[in-house]
């Protein structure tokens, strides 16, 4: 079998000649194997990155092996332990557990919708583990109707309070380390949960927090978790099998034309989108094999026809493939995902944002653009709280006067300003006119237009000062906010709000473009940025919890463009949404948590 490693995305000249009759010629199946010479007799490897003053004999003691195991999956070690070194943990199956189920009295609480195990813990009065232990065949996620036992002692409580965030007792964790990590007091958060006068901290207890913007935390249902890191979890499988199906058209490439093939390559279209996403996707394989888990990866071109998906279909076995990447059109992919149903195997689109045929194994990984609404309108809620009548200001083109119109309905006092039809202009005084130097201005820009966006973001900075504090916002960010005569400190003098799907900050990216410039010698294209962050997520999430749709339990993850947050349609299958709320401040773009 032939692997496919050097992909060279997005190349010019002579060196995109050179890839692509490596890749046409060379383009097959591509297989990743983890050495694992003790099969038999290992469940799977933990990967442990040595710290300062560790040895040999205090990691055997921590994770209870000896050292000749250690020494035989780590043949390094025969030049001594070094620092930062990464080793491989051999990880072995045990005899499972036999509890003893005993039957405790208590009351039951039937699962109402948007209730998660923490709320029915908390209003019922107890801790997550107490309603563990009393419904052992409760997961971390809960359906609607569900009878949970509730434990005899428990006293329903209406100390919920929207207006306050929640945190959940880690083992270890005391008031100092809570401070730390949170940023409340020991005195405040007792004020706030008058119990732990009494009882002291307690792991799983919930305690109520002041609501406040946390780094590193997110807020799901007012309760603040920490962000998930799969790279640091335990693997339970040793092996995953992915396919990728993508439009290639390696067919339609004519190598033995540079000119020819130099002008189909660097047109940016469906092709080079998809060897974009393949750059990417391999760069996450090699990762996950460094990192000790078998990867069986298998690629192949769709050629963008429904013929060849066909083709594709009746010769290839996909029954045993943990998940299928793509096709990345609509059509192909509703055909593949129709077709593999039967056989419960898990599909995910990759890139579309458009509407997909949703079954049950059916991933679409794309957001919807009316969450990125919803989430401005929550932080347009928050700010109205805090704010003291504010002076609103809403620009809008022709091509967005049904959002003009919401967000008059919300701001019945709001000045409402449409560019000039012909040269989508506004004049600076009609602006200066209506802005107030007496209270904070909002301005809403909802427009798409590149020459709009330039003058307004200039016309209000310039009029920015100490007298004049203008916050500039906008329900649907444009890629027209890229466009590099829109000075980004601009931006940032007016705390440029929007929601989005990817956030596209480059300082968050910079340790990714060395990795992928280190590996393809370009700089990596967003296309590219999600093949290797989704794949790298979707390997993770079926390698921690033995298949993919249980790996969405895990909740959110953030990588450096994109969340992942995978949650059950009520037409089938599962929707990512993850979104950022972002704010440019300074030169930077920073993440807005939920207040």
């Amino acid at each position: 079998m032939i692997s496919v490693l050097n992909l060279l995305p997005r190349l010019s000249g002579s060196r995109h000649i050179v890839f692509f009759i490596v890749f046409v010629f060379g383009f097959a199946m591509t297989k990743l194997q983890a050495q694992d010479p003790d099969e038999a007799y290992r469940s799977h490897f933990l990967i442990h990155k040595v710290r300062k003053g560790e040895t040999s004999f205090s990691l055997t003691k921590r994770y209870e092996i000896n050292e000749d195991q250690l020494l035989y999956y780590n043949p390094e070690l025969m030049d001594g332990l070094k620092r930062k070194m990464k080793l491989k943990i051999p990880r072995y199956k045990e005899k499972p557990i036999v509890v003893e189920t005993i039957e405790e009295e208590g009351n039951f609480h039937v699962v109402t919708k948007g209730e998660t195990p923490w709320r029915v813990a908390y209003t019922c009065g107890v801790t997550v583990e107490e309603l563990k232990a009393s419904n052992p065949e409760m997961g971390d996620v809960i359906s609607i109707g569900q009878q949970l036992v509730i434990p005899q002692t428990a006293t329903e409580t209406s100390l919920f309070d929207p207006n306050y965030n929640y945190y959940t007792v880690k083992p270890k964790e005391g008031f100092y380390r809570l401070e730390v990590k949170l940023g409340v007091s020991e005195e405040k958060l007792i004020e706030l949960n008058p119990e732990l006068a009494e009882k002291g901290l307690l792991v799983g207890m919930i305690l109520r927090i002041p609501k406040t913007n946390i780094s590193g935390f997110d807020v799901q249902n007012n309760l603040i978790v920490e962000k998930v890191n799969l790279r640091d979890s335990l693997l339970v499988r040793s092996h995953v099998k992915v396919a990728l199906l993508a439009p290639f058209r390696l067919s339609t490439v004519p190598i033995d034309s540079v000119r020819q093939t130099n002008q189909i390559l660097q047109t940016r279209n469906l092709q080079t989108i998809a060897l974009d996403f393949y750059a990417g996707a391999q760069l996450a394989m090699e990762e996950l094999v460094a990192a000790g888990l078998a990867i069986d990866f298998t690629v192949l071109d769709t050629e963008n026809s429904n013929f060849t998906v066909n083709q594709i279909l009746d010769s290839y076995d996909f029954s045993d493939h943990d998940f299928v990447v793509g096709p990345f059109v609509p059509r192909h992919f509703n055909n593949v995902s129709v077709s593999l149903e039967k056989d419960e195997v898990v599909v995910v689109s990759p890139l579309t944002t458009k509407p997909l045929e949703m079954r049950k194994n059916v991933v679409h990984t794309m957001s919807k653009r009316s969450l990125l609404e919803e989430r401005m309108q929550r932080y347009i809620d928050s700010l109205d709280q805090n704010a003291d009548n504010p002076c609103v200001v809403i620009v809008a083109d022709a091509d967005n006067l049904t959002m003009q119109n919401r967000l008059q309905a919300k701001f019945p006092l709001a000045e409402i300003v449409n560019p000039d039809l012909e040269f989508n202009f506004i004049k600076p005084e009609l602006i200066d006119s209506l802005t107030s130097s007496l209270e904070e201005n909002w301005v809403f820009l909802e427009t798409k237009k590149t020459n709009l966006i330039i003058s307004m973001v200039s016309m209000l900075n310039a009029q920015q000062d100490e007298d004049r504090k203008t916050r500039l916002m906008t329900m649907d960010r444009s890629t027209a906010y890229g466009d590099e005569n829109i000075d980004q400190t601009h931006l940032g003098n007016l705390s440029f709000t929007y929601a989005e799907t990817q956030n596209i900050n480059p300082v968050a990216l910079t340790e990714f473009y060395d990795i992928f410039s280190a590996r393809y010698g370009i700089v990596p294209t967003r296309e590219a940025i999600r093949g290797y962050e989704l794949l790298l997520d979707l390997s993770l999430r079926t390698a921690i919890r033995k298949n993919l749709i249980d790996g969405f339990a895990l909740g959110e993850t953030m990588y450096y463009q994109n969340k992942f947050m995978f949650s059950e349609q009520s037409s089938g299958g599962f929707r990512n949404t993850g979104i950022f709320l972002l704010q440019h401040k300074g030169y930077e773009t920073v993440e807005l948590t939920e207040n």
